[in-house]
């Protein structure tokens, strides 16, 4: 028996997914598809926070992630005006970004 199907085992009543290519098991367990997004954006947040601000697409992946993060936060809720002007200004951080690259 291999570590995946242990795993599978010991989680039988989970849903359990794996991705091969970059070595990753996911398990979730009494979830849904919102919840399994903003957990795995909470991967991709924590690389833009501890990526260093010098390189050259730290600005792209910091500033889509906090839009992504509004976005899921208030999945189930109107955005707020407030939400709203954030997304728009992190919007101009991304075009300022794209720019720097050209």
């Amino acid at each position: 028996m291999n570590n995946i199907d242990i795993i599978k085992e010991l989680y039988r009543d989970a849903r359990i997914s794996v991705d091969e290519e970059n070595g990753v098991i996911k398990i979730y367990n009494d979830t849904n598809m919102l919840k399994g997004a903003r957990a795995g954006l909470r991967d991709v947040l924590e690389l833009a926070y501890t990526t260093a601000e010098h390189h050259p697409y730290w600005a792209l992946a910091y500033n889509a992630s906090e839009i992504l993060n509004i976005v899921l936060e208030h999945w189930d809720d109107v955005l707020s005006d407030e939400d709203v002007r954030e997304i728009e200004w992190r919007i101009d951080e991304l075009k300022s970004a794209i720019e720097r690259l050209k």
